[in-house]
Parts: structure tokens; C-alpha cells; sequence
């Protein structure tokens, strides 16, 4: 799951999860009951986490390892000073590392919006268990500080500069990972747009006026079905292009 120890249900399981044989070591004794676990500190870190500070130990004696947990994980976890249950040490493993990458999906997010579908690909390439990335952008679809909606306008107003279609920006906004109820804003937006507008202005960009050569038409207009208008708009366009030249 990641570079810190997988825990099992026991010590002798913990201590060989950091590459050491308790048998070998003498660090164990023979009897599993003389171990035991517990959270020797709890402390706030300054950024809504919080310091677990666990010592698996025994009579030969004891090992510390160190957690970072989100605030409301430990306190959904109940966590505190004193014994723990050995079984309870991989769902800290698990929600320490969850933590990380709610992190880190929040830091890509600053740096480049998204929708929470394309945040859970970016921890699948920085080598984020699957599991372990659907919960973490779980916490950050309820900490609210993602909304799809805003991003989606946002980036279909970037397409429209772009002289995107209609069919195409709704290609892209999929593809980026937004559901349909995210694009609510951004459908209500499009309904606004002048398209045929749009594509008599990319006419005049791309090709100056509407060729007369019926087979560069033709490229002409396949070109601007890839970019998304529909029939309608490019023949409006083109009408709007004709009339223009003729004024």
C-alpha cells in the first residue's frame, strides 16, 4: 500500500514487516499475550492532522511508529492515549495512508482544477492503491472544497473562446471526468451561446470567406463537424459568412 510497514494482527507480524525475525532477534517472547499495542500520543500536526504515535512492545521490548491522520478519520476511529487492540493498527495503516492522498489530491487540485474523477486518476499515476484513492477523494468530495459544477462551466467557457462546438465541448467535459449533474451550469451556459455564431467567426479565421470549390466545402465542412457544430449551425454560418462577403 505504501513505504510504511503493513501491519498484521500481532507484534511478531509487526517486527517482520520492518524486516527483523522477532524469533531470531530474541525481541519477542515465546508467549503472544506478553505483547501488546498502544497509542502513546495524540497530537494535532497544524494542518487538520493529527500525530498517532503507536509502540508495539513486549518484555524483550518495544518499537514506535508514527501516523498522520485527518481529524475527523480519528475521531470517526475513536482513537486514544492507551491500550489498543492489535487488530486495529492496519485500519490505521490504511487511513494514514488515505490521508496522504487526500493531500495530495488537494494540492493537484490547487494547482490544476478538476472534476473528482480526474483528481482519483492522478493518485492511480502517482502510485496510490485504487481503494485507497476512491476514499480519499471520497473525504474530498464531503469537505466541499471541489465544486464539479463551477469547474465545469469554467472549462466550457475556455472552450467556447477555443470556437469549440456544441457536441465537442460536452465530448471533452466527459472525458474530463465530469458526471452529467455537474454540467447542469454548463449546459444552462451553452443554451446562451450563439454556435452558428461562433463557427462563422472560425469560417472567417480558418478560411477567410466559404471556398467556392465544392470539394474544399466539403473539407471545410467536415472540418467544422470535428469541431463540434451541428449541420444546422454550419450552414447557418455559412450563410451568415455569404451575406456578409456580399454586403
Amino acid at each position: 500500500m505504501s513505504d510504511k510497514p503493513a501491519f498484521g494482527r500481532d507484534a511478531a507480524a509487526f517486527l517482520r514487516s520492518l524486516g527483523r525475525d522477532p524469533q531470531a532477534t530474541g525481541e519477542l517472547s515465546s508467549s503472544e499475550a506478553d505483547a501488546g499495542v498502544r497509542i502513546t500520543a495524540l497530537s494535532a500536526s497544524g494542518d487538520d492532522r493529527v500525530r498517532v504515535q503507536v509502540r508495539v512492545f513486549n518484555p524483550a521490548g518495544s518499537e514506535e511508529v508514527e501516523f498522520l491522520l485527518l481529524r475527523r478519520l480519528s475521531a470517526d476511529m475513536n482513537l486514544q492515549v492507551g491500550e489498543l487492540e492489535p487488530e486495529i493498527l492496519p485500519e490505521i495503516e490504511y487511513w494514514s495512508e488515505v490521508t496522504r492522498a487526500y493531500f495530495s489530491a488537494c494540492a493537484s487540485f490547487a494547482y490544476t482544477p478538476s472534476s473528482l474523477k480526474a483528481l482519483e486518476r492522478k493518485l492511480w499515476q502517482k502510485s496510490f492503491e485504487r481503494d485507497v484513492a476512491r476514499d480519499a477523494v471520497d473525504l474530498v468530495r464531503e469537505s466541499g472544497f471541489v465544486n464539479e459544477a463551477e469547474i465545469a462551466l469554467r472549462r466550457a467557457q475556455i472552450f467556447v473562446t477555443k470556437r469549440w462546438g456544441r457536441t465537442r465541448i460536452f465530448m471533452k467535459l466527459r472525458e474530463e471526468g465530469f458526471e452529467e449533474s455537474a454540467m447542469e451550469q454548463a449546459k444552462r451556459y451553452l443554451d446562451e451561446v450563439d454556435f452558428a455564431e461562433n463557427c462563422a467567426a472560425l469560417i472567417a479565421k480558418k478560411y477567410g470567406s466559404v471556398p467556392d470549390d465544392r470539394h474544399e466545402r466539403e473539407l471545410m465542412y467536415a472540418s467544422l463537424s470535428r469541431s463540434g457544430y451541428s449541420s444546422a449551425d454550419i450552414r447557418l454560418a455559412m450563410e451568415k459568412c455569404a451575406k456578409k462577403n456580399r454586403s
